[in-house]
């Protein structure tokens, strides 16, 4: 019992129906509270309507006196006494009469000049705690000589009142348990997703492509910050193995770089020489390949030297617009052979990069986005450019065949390659001289649709940093 009372989920519950359940309480006294203050003031306004007609009855009966006897020409005590003799009896009975006419009521009056002075009539029956009274002034002339008393049993007046609370009372038990099954129900989703994302993160300690629940709202903006969190951080381990390995690879490579540079020279030397000599002859036919696959073969070792000991950037300033309208020019023969067209959406932006770095990171791109295209007989690469703060973007997309899910995890792969006589070191060259210029490259693609590389790149680079 005692894990029952300690879990999130019991607490939560019982939070939710408390908030509900004071609320609505709190709700319904506010209402209560307003609605008997609106009955007293009805019933208030009753009672001084019911008094001001007594009073006006008394007001006529004084006024008949008045001009029957010629008050203005008698003394105060004279007029006193024609008071007490001619009105005492008949406002008596008038109040009487009048109580009959309204029996919900009690009414009285307190005159000093009558016998008896205070005449108060009601119903003995009547709970005579609380009530509501209204007392007017009784005047003659502009002497005030009694009061008026109409007054009601108050448990009279708020006789609604009980009835209100008892339908309240209703209304908020059926409110209360309405809410709490809702509040439970939605409590019950919400805590069924908080646990599947708890063990997904649980589960993420010991495996990082655990994958995580989605969803909406809040919860749904948690699981895929943690996916994302947990992409990211399986990245980051990725790239750090890959730049250990890629170490310990660009200092292995470099000496068989170097170890293979000075035979293949002399390999292309008396290939030459062969050549010349047999000029003419039908043996020259084997010095053809010979040469080709020399060719090749010096091409691997300049991008095994590139890969494994790469040149410092040496930044210059220049104009990115004018920069890829010249590169248009210089690989012009390959968009024609390859059936593609170059679209530049390039501004004018001066940047400072080493020029001849990144030139051949942009010419592997575009040669890739080139022959990606050749099965799908040729087509438009698009080149775009925009600046994002100090950093400027571009992106190289073509419409090719796509690359396809598996080929995906190793594609800055050192020596990995699709093609027939590449060497598997365009992309992870191109990578590397992005990271000199404070960037990187990512990539986006659909098997048969395209693809697009983006490269982000600080756009001043400083080469003492």
């Amino acid at each position: 019992m005692g894990r029952v009372f300690k879990s999130l989920t019991f607490q939560i519950i019982v939070t939710a129906l408390l908030i509900v359940g004071v609320s609505m309480a709190i709700l319904s006294n506010r209402l209560i509270v307003e609605f008997q203050d609106e009955l007293i003031k009805k019933e208030n306004e009753t009672l001084q309507a019911i008094g001001s007609q007594a009073v006006d009855r008394w007001n006529r009966m004084y006024r008949e006196l008045s001009n029957s006897y010629k008050f203005d020409k008698l003394s105060q005590n004279k007029q006193n006494e024609l008071v007490s003799i001619f009105l005492s009896k008949p406002y008596y009975d008038y109040i009487n009469v009048f109580k009959d006419n309204f029996p919900s009521i009690s009414i009285g009056y307190q005159i000093n000049l009558f016998t008896p002075s205070l005449v108060y009539l009601t119903d003995g029956s009547r709970n005579p705690l609380p009530r509501l009274t209204v007392a007017l002034p009784l005047k003659a002339g502009t002497q005030t000589i009694g009061y008026l008393v109409v007054d009601r049993d108050m448990p009279q007046v708020l006789a609604p009142l009980q009835r209100v609370r008892f339908e309240a009372f209703k209304t908020s038990t059926v409110s209360i348990g309405l809410s709490g099954a809702a509040t439970i129900v939605l409590l019950t989703f919400f805590l069924i997703r908080l646990l599947s994302l708890r063990r997904s993160v649980v589960r993420l300690k010991t495996n990082l492509d655990t994958r995580v629940p989605r969803g909406g709202g809040e919860l749904g903006e948690i699981s895929r910050a943690v996916a994302d969190l947990a992409h990211s951080l399986k990245r980051s381990i990725e790239e750090a193995k890959q730049t250990e390995a890629l170490k310990t690879l660009g200092i292995f490579t470099t000496g068989i770089a170097h170890e293979v540079r000075n035979p293949l020279t002399s390999i292309k030397g008396y290939a030459s020489l062969l050549e010349k000599k047999l000029q003419g002859r039908p043996e020259a036919k084997y010095i053809i390949p010979i040469r080709n696959e020399a060719d090749r073969l010096e091409l691997l070792v300049k991008d095994l030297l590139t890969f494994g000991r790469p040149a410092p950037p040496q930044p210059v300033e220049f104009d990115l617009r004018g920069f890829f309208e010249s590169m248009g020019e210089l690989m012009a023969q390959q968009f024609e052979d390859g059936h593609a067209t170059l679209d530049l959406q390039v501004p004018h932006v001066m940047v400072t990069w080493d020029a001849r770095q990144t030139e051949q990171m942009f010419m592997n791109l575009l040669q890739n986005a080139i022959q990606s295209m050749q099965d799908k007989n040729g087509g438009t690469v698009t080149v775009t450019a925009k600046t994002e703060a100090d950093r400027v973007i571009l992106e190289v997309c073509d419409v090719g065949v796509g690359i396809r899910n598996e080929d995906r995890p190793k594609m800055f792969t050192p020596f990995f390659t699709t093609k027939e006589h590449g060497t598997g070191l365009g992309l992870p060259i191109s990578q590397k001289i992005a990271s000199f210029h404070n960037g990187a490259i990512t990539y986006e693609s659909t098997e048969g649709a395209g693809t697009t590389f983006t490269v982000n790149m600080q756009r001043i680079i400083n080469p003492d940093v």
